[in-house]
């Protein structure tokens, strides 16, 4: 699932495949690259259409347990996005694309998760099977840990933290000061570091004279925006301090920014201490 917010992403490293050097450079046979791909695109459309009976006809006979004691995770759409043979073309590492979605308090948070399966070569037709393993292995949602018996589940064993999602999208300062008697501007920096883009906007209760707006309102990741603040006082009175809302979508974050305004110096003379 895409947003134009979309959350491609996260920012995610392939997984190292461990074939022998040969393998790397020799492409499969035609035949056997086609029926990879028919077999894991039938697979992972059973996981989109929610019949997981469906996809168990494309697991291993000695993975099947397994399979049916993990967590189901129901995609929005999966594509294929790269293979490493293996074995003479008997054994694969696939690594798939799905589109899925991440749940915090703040709403869903769409998400492009890269999965990395083995497949292996049985009696002429591809299946799907867990290798036991010791250790963990690294997902872009932290680590999956092997389980008792040594198989691990294909899925991620811990989602992403959200507050950590809500830091990746960063202002360089929550409060700005300027004049209420006399022309003054400032700006304030919005930086994107999540791995997909956003969108901003902007709301406010300002006064006359005051004007607050966004340079641009999506950002690539690694971009960043300014909001540009400008007050031409109509008089000398005090102002009164304003908070600018800052949403960022998809994650519905909301980031407030206070504007305050600094009295002509004869008014603060007479100011409280």
């Amino acid at each position: 699932m895409g947003y134009p917010r979309t959350l491609p992403i996260l920012a995610f490293a392939w997984a190292v495949f461990g074939q022998a050097p040969s393998d790397l450079f020799e492409k499969a046979p035609p035949s056997v690259d086609e029926a990879l791909r028919a077999r894991v695109t039938k697979f992972y459309q059973a996981h989109v259409d929610g019949k997981f009976r469906a996809a168990d006809q494309m697991v291993a006979e000695d993975s099947k347990d397994a399979f049916f004691a993990a967590d189901k995770t129901r995609y929005k759409a999966c594509e294929i996005v790269k293979i490493a043979y293996s074995d003479q073309f008997t054994r694969a590492r696939v690594v798939t694309a799905c589109d899925s979605e991440f749940v915090t308090m703040m709403g869903r948070i769409p998400v492009k998760l890269p999965l990395t399966t083995p497949w292996k070569l049985e009696n002429g037709e591809w299946f799907w099977y867990i290798e036991p393993r010791s250790g963990g292995v690294d997902t872009p949602f932290g680590k999956m840990e092997a389980g008792p018996d040594g198989n691990r589940s294909p899925f991620p064993a811990k989602m992403p933290d959200a507050a950590a999602i809500m830091k990746q999208v960063k202002v360089d300062r929550t409060e700005v000061r300027l004049s209420s008697f006399e022309p003054a501007s400032a700006e304030v920096t919005v930086s994107n570091h999540m791995p997909g883009s956003i969108s901003l906007s902007l709301s406010f209760n300002g006064f006359p004279g005051f004007k607050a707006r966004l340079d641009r309102t999506s950002l690539a990741s690694g971009q960043s925006a300014r909001i540009l603040l400008e007050c031409k006082p109509e008089d000398q009175r005090p102002k009164p301090t304003l908070t600018l809302q800052l949403t960022v979508e998809p994650t519905d974050q909301v980031i407030p920014i206070r504007v305050l305004f600094a009295v002509p110096p004869e008014i603060e003379k007479q100011l409280p201490r």
